[in-house]
Parts: structure tokens; sequence; C-alpha cells
């Protein structure tokens, strides 16, 4: 498998993590010495201020440290959960309208990539996570799961966006999964309308698609295609 992945992107990720990770601590410890040197006086509430600030940018730190600087990240999980596919199969990451997708002779592919640990559940319909205390103390560093399947089907049609300003057959079916990708989830997942799986359950997943799905042209125009988008980065 071959993979194109936008390093500067990931780069430019982990600095703003650790510029607001720095930035927050610099607040918090202002705020601190604020409210301790001047407890009778109005700049008072400049120590307020400057803790509310110390812990946004904590937060906003913590989450872009943990997407781009903690490994594995989502990129480097799903190389490692496509390892063994031919160069027939290109991972791009970063560098198309979705973060995550995979062109291949059988198919193309949106990868919605989710970094919760913990016990995950899909049951009746839902995706939930299970209470845990790791969980609430981590409830402002660690990033929320928000609505996985909402956004999935606006990555695919990001995609699919792309695919149609650029004249390809609107037929194409694009295929997606969510991938839960820190090595410390438990999945118990029961009936999902899509794959929910983990990194090493991904090339499962995609060999159940047993029909070609992409004739010859279709996937060197699509490759084409993606060389041009990645070229212009």
């Amino acid at each position: 498998m071959q993979n194109i992945v936008d390093e500067k992107r990931i780069a430019r990720g982990a600095q703003i993590g650790k510029i607001a990770t720095f930035a927050g601590l610099g607040f918090l410890v202002v705020g601190l010495i604020v409210s301790l040197v001047f407890k009778e006086s109005p700049l008072l509430l400049l120590s307020f201020g400057c803790l509310l600030l110390g812990l946004l940018a904590s937060s906003i730190g913590s989450i872009n440290m943990g997407r781009w600087v903690r490994e594995p990240r989502a990129d480097q999980a799903l190389v490692q959960g496509l390892k063994g596919f031919d160069d027939r199969y290109l991972l791009y990451n970063y560098v198309l309208p979705a973060p995550h997708v995979l062109l291949g002779p059988t198919g193309l592919w949106v990868f919605t990539m989710l970094g919760q640990g913990g016990t995950v559940r899909y049951e009746g319909g839902k995706l939930r996570r299970d209470l845990s205390l790791r969980r609430i103390f981590l409830f402002m560093s660690e990033e929320g799961m928000g609505r996985p399947f909402k956004e999935a089907d606006a990555q695919v049609q990001a995609l699919q966006q792309f695919l149609d300003t650029n004249g390809v057959d609107g037929d194409l079916e694009i295929d997606n999964a969510l991938v839960f990708f820190d090595p410390r989830v438990d999945l118990v997942v029961t009936d999902p309308p899509r794959p929910i799986v983990v990194p090493k359950g991904l090339k499962r997943a995609i060999r159940k698609q047993t029909e070609k799905k992409l004739s010859s042209a279709q996937y060197q125009r699509l490759k084409e295609l993606f060389e041009g988008a990645v070229a212009k980065n």
C-alpha cells in the first residue's frame, strides 16, 4: 500500500497544540499569582479572566496534542491496519476533501477516525461511551465523540462533491467505515449500518466487499485526479 500524507498539516497541528498548551499554562500561572497578590483589589477579576483563558487554551492544546502528537495518530493507525495491501491501494491522509481516503481496485473508502478510548457500544441504532473515571478526569482535554454518523456522512458528501465538480461518474459508490484507533478502546457492536471497527479489522471489512466496484478506467481516473489534488498542496 502507498501512503500519501500531508506532513505539513500534521506539523502545523502539533505546533498549535504545543503553543496553546504553554499559553494555557501561562494564563493559569498569571491568574494564580494575581489572585494571591491582589486579594482585595479590583484586579482580582483579572485573575478569573486569566484562569478561564488558561482552561480554554489548555483544552485546545490538549485536544490538538492528542490529535497530532500522541501516537498512534489516525494516519499511523490506518497504515498499520491496512498493512499487507499491495501498491494498487493508495491511502490519502489530509490531502483530499475527506481526511482519510483509500483508493483500491475494489472501491473507494472514506474512513472516519475516532480517537476515544474506553468501552464504546453500538446498540439500538446509537453509538455511546460507557462512563468511567478516566473519562471524567479527561473531559476537558479529550476530544468528544460528537455525532460520528453525521460527521462520516459529511466527509463522504465532501468527497462526492469533489468528484462531481471534477466530472467523475456520479454513479460511483463511496464506502465508509468508522474506525476507533485508540489502543485502549473496547468496541461492543451489534448489527451496525456500516463497519465500526478498530484498525486491525479494516482489511476484513474491505474484503467483505467482494464485488469489483471500479473498472480500470475508473481507478485510473480517480488516481490521476487525486494525484493532481496532492500536487496542489
